[in-house]
């Protein structure tokens, strides 16, 4: 599958819902791109979404992954540090 399809498909679970999907289907999309600068778009888009998230553990475990990643593309993008404020919000 692309990174598109995986994208559309995060989409379609955000439509219902479906916070597992979600983020299921935007780490598989990261570790298709890897870990380089076009992994930040997605990386935003599930953080942004987790903004929809009420459990504490779900919020932990998002801030947790959204950490690990951000740290891991390189090079370093504009985006990183508006994925930080993501994070920082949550």
């Amino acid at each position: 599958m692309t990174v598109e399809e995986y994208v559309r498909m995060a989409e379609e679970a955000q439509a219902v819902g479906a916070h597992v999907a979600v983020f299921t289907y935007y780490r598989t999309a990261i570790e298709v791109i890897g870990y380089n600068a076009s992994a930040a778009n997605v990386l935003l888009a599930a953080l942004q979404y987790a903004r929809r998230l009420k459990k504490g553990m779900d919020i932990k475990a998002i801030v947790q992954w959204g950490q690990e990643v951000a740290q891991r593309i390189t090079p370093k993008t504009d985006l990183v540090e508006t994925i930080n404020k993501e994070i920082a919000k949550l």
